[in-house]
């Protein structure tokens, strides 16, 4: 399954909250095409302790995870660039394969590599993040992640990127603008159809998305620059029913460049906003695209007087394109547990919960809310306690499921109990 260009925006604005960036040199962005000239190499079925690649992944992720990992060791080289699927797992709901990316001839690999374009067969709802760096043999691994693991167990896959980001660019600083004296007057506006949006995110999105017609601010009525930011610039800045708007335009010539606003106080407490992406043609009308950004936040949650407003925002210095392609299978993780979990948590009912050295899965009925908070954790059998911060959720004819995913995969056979939300179960 390929991933839409356009889910870039729509998840980016939860990615990069959720994730720090190291800032880097500030260079043109390159753009390279690489001709594909891939090769396949298979050594799957190979003791791990003959596998180099393997057995270097474990020696840097954990040690505790070689017992549940399956050896690939499947690589793929373009001009000088070499990608290799170094080990893979799955259970009945996700499949999480590591991939290192090494540039042996050049630096177009670094510690902020990001995949742009790649595709994993039979899964879908991806993400990636990288794990380690090795500037020595200038080696990123990657850990990505993708949902249909059940149909993916003992089934061909093929992973293949096209594109990926690096060298990224990082601004983290206060914003120079009176919003006291630019607010002080109505804003002209324009109708945004949230039907034909590019995206966007945050707390306010889905009360839009409700409204079907929502007012943002007319483009390019108040241009204001952002200290040392050469790829975006606010296009505008008002007051639309008690909720404060800033648009930026984003020029287009750059890739996957990507920020937000935020507020601060004196005790670091900070706000964010919500965001909506969208174009306009020739008229000045809205449609779909990615040029502007409008990021909105409640009058209520912010004050000019007692907090800051503070831009962070994320610019690309190279766009590296290729062919880099594989085939390979993957077996399921052996010591999955099932348990019945009657609970309720507002708008759906638990009826079940697995798991598994990939996390803990609840299956129940209703409607899931993203914007529930439910604590997950698993105390093991030495009295250490993991917590499970990061989820994926999936809804369909109000049947839900959601997973709650560990930093590292769970040792199950060391699992002493399970607590969902307070409520404990014991394995």
């Amino acid at each position: 399954m390929e991933i839409p260009k356009e889910l870039h925006t729509r998840s980016k604005f939860g990615v990069m909250m959720a994730e720090s960036e190291k800032p880097k040199r500030k260079t043109k962005k390159i753009m390279i095409p690489l001709v594909a000239s891939a090769f396949v190499v298979f050594s799957a079925g190979v003791g791990a302790a003959r596998l180099p690649s393997f057995n270097h992944l474990v020696a840097t992720v954990s040690p505790e995870i070689a017992l549940m990992l399956q050896p690939i060791e499947i690589s793929s080289e373009s001009d000088g660039i070499k990608m290799e699927v170094v080990a893979a797992m799955n259970d009945n709901e996700m499949a999480v394969i590591y991939v290192t990316l090494q540039d042996l001839t050049g630096n177009m690999i670094d510690e902020t590599l990001d995949l742009y374009d790649y595709s994993l067969t039979g899964a879908h709802m991806f993400n990636s993040r990288i794990v380690d760096y090795d500037e020595k043999t200038n080696t990123a691994t990657m850990r990505i992640q993708g949902n249909g693991g059940e149909i993916l167990n003992n089934s061909k896959m093929n992973f293949r990127i096209t594109s990926f980001l690096s060298d990224k660019q990082t601004f983290d600083n206060a914003v120079d603008v009176n919003l006291s004296k630019i607010t002080s007057k109505p804003p002209k506006t324009v109708r945004l159809d949230m039907n034909n949006t590019s995206g966007g995110g945050g707390n306010l999105y889905q009360k839009l998305e409700d409204q079907g017609v929502v007012q943002v601010l007319k483009p390019n009525e108040n241009e204001i620059p952002l200290k040392e930011i050469e790829f975006m610039h606010i296009s505008n800045i008002g007051i639309i029913d008690n909720r404060l708007h800033i648009q930026t335009r984003w020029y287009k010539e750059n890739t996957d460049n990507h920020g937000y606003f935020y507020f601060v106080d004196d005790l670091g407490n900070e706000t964010y906003p919500t965001s909506v992406s969208f174009g306009t043609d020739e008229a000045g009308h809205t449609n779909y695209g990615d040029e502007y950004t409008e990021y909105i936040f409640d009058m209520e949650s912010v004050d000019f007087e007692e907090q800051e407003l503070l831009g962070y925002f994320v610019s690309n210095g190279n766009y590296t394109t290729g062919n880099w392609n594989t085939t390979f299978k993957i077996q399921s993780v052996e010591g999955e547990i099932n348990r019945d979990l009657n609970k309720n948590f507002g708008t759906w009912n638990s009826e079940s919960v697995s798991i598994s050295p990939l996390g803990v899965t609840l299956y129940g009925n209703g409607k899931f809310n993203d914007l529930t908070e439910i604590d997950v954790s698993a105390k093991m059998t030495d009295g250490s306690v993991q917590t499970l911060d990061a989820f994926t959720s999936f809804s369909e004819e109000e049947k839900v499921k959601v997973k709650f995913i560990p930093t590292l995969p769970l040792d199950v056979l060391n699992i002493k109990s399970i607590n969902i939300d307070g409520k404990e179960i014991e394995l």
